[in-house]
């Protein structure tokens, strides 16, 4: 037999926070736009195509894009995840796909 707490738990509370990746949107735009650029910094001077060197810590990113470390964190995780760029060493970012790149730095407030 259901009771309403029975039913309570069956049907599942909608948050009012939007999904991540809406969430998070102007920042990854903002992140995709600070890679982009360096993209472009770097491609005259690196030896491997795609792979951007970028010599500053999360810290001063995140303040230089004027978001918090988490929205960062979350920021290179979802490029990470639509396999935007791969992360190859402290201060190495390979760019996997500069088309989708562009597109996400389209997205920036």
């Amino acid at each position: 037999m259901q009771t309403p707490q029975n039913v309570a738990k069956l049907i599942p509370l909608k948050s009012k926070e939007p999904p991540q990746q809406l969430k998070f949107a102007p920042h990854i735009g903002r992140l995709a736009a600070f890679l982009q650029h360096h993209e472009h910094l770097n491609s005259h001077a690196r030896a491997e195509a795609n792979i951007i060197e970028v010599r500053r810590s999360d810290a001063e990113i995140a303040f230089h894009l004027g978001i918090s470390m988490t929205a960062l964190e979350q920021c290179f995780s979802e490029l990470i995840r639509q396999k935007v760029i791969r992360l190859r060493g402290a201060f190495q970012i390979e760019i996997l796909n500069s088309t989708r790149l562009s597109e996400l730095a389209r997205l920036k407030p």
